[in-house]
């Protein structure tokens, strides 16, 4: 299944809700020339709005087989005054006129919402189950079809009543934060196939994407670099030991006493002085040039650090977190999805932080010249 990429500033919703209820047309606005000279230019670019993104009946060759045969039933019926053709004209009305209001009753009452996967990421296939919730309680919905982004079909040949439909579809956005909605196609041609009625939802997400934890060129030799600072702040501390102690679920590992530890046949740790643990503390500029960049260096370092279990402080003017575990990680990714750029004083310098910024005098953006030298001022 081939991702669809979704590209911001392609839709505009003008709903507030997570889910998408589907616009039967029962309200359609016929596109007359006059109304432009009539209305405010607000109002005619709503009316155009509901003209394009609004219902869409189109006949099919089957439909169209079956108009050619009403038009000569008809003539033939006036013409020869027979009965037998006005009943076969009559016939042939009522169905269209049936087809058109059954296949626009099949669209009326759904609701659309896209559900992501607790850990979605900027960049990375996303696997989106796509719900469709028919709200209609005594009448099911027949015979549908799902266009998607990349013009894939999906056909749900029934949604009871008061129930729901799930479709897996691959979709990947280039943004961090909160996807951009996605326009998708929903068609019937229920119940005689003789026309199809199709409209186009805009589809809202209902959550954050993480940033992108992919790495670009440069951004590993900063990780080697905040790495090595990591290790050298816990090797640092190794003079302030205090106490042994036995081993708690949450400890580090690389402080166990391996010889005390064979000896007592339980797991002991070496305690440091209070104060005396010297732990990497990481501290994000909102205020930084290139920000969208940073974001995603911040994220790379975070998940590479995690990945190689050091622990270490995540701070910005706004929250810090310790990570002890995976789970930390995880939600310095969900505030990196929503954090915006604002003003913000660089805090004063110690051993154990490290400035993640692009401002003069600290790192410089990969690609640009060598970060050893823009690192120097931590």
């Amino acid at each position: 299944m081939i991702p669809v990429k979704i590209s911001a500033g392609s839709v505009s919703v003008r709903r507030s809700s997570e889910a998408a209820m589907v616009d039967t047309g029962f309200k359609d606005i016929p596109r007359l020339a006059s109304l432009d000279k009539l209305l405010p230019k607000k109002w005619r670019q709503r009316l155009k709005d509901r003209w394009y993104e609004g219902i869409r009946h189109s006949v099919t060759p089957l439909g169209a087989m079956l108009v050619v045969l009403l038009l000569v039933s008809g003539l033939l019926a006036f013409a020869t005054s027979q009965n037998v053709f006005f009943l076969l004209f009559s016939l042939l009305m009522s169905s269209i006129l049936i087809s058109s209001f059954v296949n626009r009753l099949m669209l009326a009452g759904l609701e659309m919402k896209f559900e992501l996967p607790e850990h979605s990421m900027a960049g990375e296939p996303v696997a989106a189950s796509l719900v469709i919730e028919n709200q209609k309680r005594w009448l099911a919905s027949f015979a549908l079809e799902v266009v998607g982004p990349d013009s894939r079909r999906f056909y749900l040949p029934c949604i009871e009543g008061g129930k729901s439909a799930t479709l897996s579809i691959d979709l990947m956005w280039s943004k961090r934060g909160v996807p951009e909605p996605v326009v998708l196609i929903l068609a019937t041609r229920f119940p005689f196939g003789f026309s199809m009625r199709k409209t186009r939802v805009a589809v809202r997400v209902n959550r954050s994407l993480y940033p992108s934890i992919r790495g670009r060129s440069g951004f590993a030799d900063i990780f080697r670099e905040i790495e090595g600072r990591a290790n050298g702040l816990l090797s640092s501390t190794e003079a302030e030991f205090s106490h042994l102690r036995e081993y708690v679920a949450g400890d580090d590992w690389r402080r166990i006493a391996w010889g005390q530890s064979a000896r007592s046949n339980s797991w002991i740790v070496k305690q440091v002085k209070a104060g005396g643990e010297g732990r990497l503390r990481l501290w994000l500029d909102p205020d930084s040039p290139d920000f969208e960049l940073l974001v995603e260096l911040a994220a790379f370092v975070v998940w590479e650090l995690q990945y190689t279990n050091t622990k270490f402080l995540f701070a910005a003017p706004d929250f810090e977190i310790e990570v002890l575990e995976r789970r930390e990680a995880y939600t310095i990714l969900r505030m990196l999805a929503e954090i915006l750029p604002a003003e913000a004083d660089v805090p004063n310098h110690d051993q154990s932080l490290y400035i993640l910024s692009f401002r003069p005098g600290y790192l410089l953006p990969p690609g640009t010249a060598s970060n050893a030298t823009g690192t120097s001022s931590h």
